[in-house]
C-alpha cells in the first residue's frame, strides 16, 4: 500500500532520522547504518515530488547515509595512514543524533509546559482598599495585635497551669459567630463596664482560647468594642461601644 510522507512534520533530516530510530526500535549507541539508510530512503521516496525545496536538506543527508553504508559494504583494507586521525564518519552521525535529541528532548519539555501554562487562568490582583477598616481609633497606638497575641499565651499557660490535674473539660466546638454572640450576651448584662481581658478566657481549652481572640478582633473590627490599656504592660480591658 502506498502511503505520503509530509515533511513539514520533522523539523530537518536528524529529526526524521531520530523519528525512524523510535520508530523501528533501534539502539542509538549502536545504529545500525544499513537498515537506517534503507528505511530513510524509502520515506525520501515516498515524498511529493512537489516539495523538492523542502527536501534539498533531507537529500543531502540521504547521500551522506549512501556513502556510509556503501563503505561499509566494502572489505576493509589495511592502510597507513600519515594524515591527522579523521573521525569515523557513523561515530560522527551517531553524535550529531544524540545531541540533536539532548536539545529536542529540552524543546518538547518547554513545549510542554507551555501548553500546560496555557489550561491554567489566572487572577489580576483586586484592589482590597474598599474592604480595608481603619482600626486606629479602636486599638491603641501603642498596642499592636501582636501585643494582644502574647497576653492570650500568657493567660492560657497561665490558666492552663491553674487547671487541676484531675478534672476532665469536655470538648466543645464552637464558632467565632456563636462566641461573638456570646461576648455580646456578656456586655449587655455588664453595660458602661470596661472589662478585663482575660475574663473572657475562662474556659482552659485552646480551642476555645483562639476562637474567642478571633472573635474579639472581628468585634472590633465591626465597631461593637474597643480594646484599652492605660500603659505599657498593664492590664488590657474591652469596652462596648455606644
Amino acid at each position: 500500500m502506498s502511503y505520503e510522507v509530509v515533511l513539514d512534520e520533522f523539523q530537518g533530516p536528524l529529526d526524521l532520522l531520530l523519528h525512524l530510530i523510535k520508530e523501528k526500535e533501534m539502539d542509538l549507541e549502536t545504529l545500525e547504518v544499513s537498515l537506517i539508510t534503507d528505511q530513510y530512503l524509502a520515506y525520501i521516496n515516498a515524498c511529493d515530488p512537489n516539495q523538492l525545496e523542502t527536501m534539498s536538506e533531507y537529500l543531502v543527508m540521504a547521500s551522506q547515509l549512501i556513502e556510509m553504508k556503501s563503505k561499509l559494504l566494502l572489505p576493509k583494507e589495511k592502510v597507513t595512514l600519515e594524515d591527522d586521525y579523521q573521525e569515523d564518519p557513523r561515530e560522527q552521525l551517531i553524535k550529531r543524533l544524540i545531541e540533536y535529541k539532548k536539545y529536542k528532548d529540552v524543546l518538547d519539555d518547554f513545549k510542554e509546559a507551555y501548553e500546560t501554562r496555557h489550561t491554567k487562568f489566572t487572577k489580576a490582583p483586586a484592589i482590597m482598599d474598599e474592604y480595608t477598616i481603619d482600626t486606629d481609633h479602636q486599638i491603641p497606638s501603642n498596642l499592636e495585635v501582636y501585643d494582644l497575641i502574647k497576653a492570650m499565651q500568657k493567660m492560657y499557660q497561665r490558666k492552663a497551669l491553674m487547671t487541676p490535674l484531675e478534672s476532665k473539660i469536655a470538648r466543645v466546638e464552637i464558632s467565632i459567630e456563636e462566641r461573638s454572640e456570646q461576648i455580646k450576651q456578656f456586655f449587655a448584662l455588664h453595660k458602661h463596664q470596661k472589662i478585663k481581658l482575660d475574663d473572657l478566657f475562662d474556659e482552659p481549652t485552646k480551642n476555645y482560647f483562639v476562637v474567642t481572640f478571633l472573635s474579639i478582633l472581628d468585634l472590633v473590627n465591626k465597631n461593637i468594642l474597643s480594646i484599652e490599656q492605660d500603659s505599657n504592660f498593664s492590664d488590657i480591658y474591652l469596652k462596648e461601644l455606644a
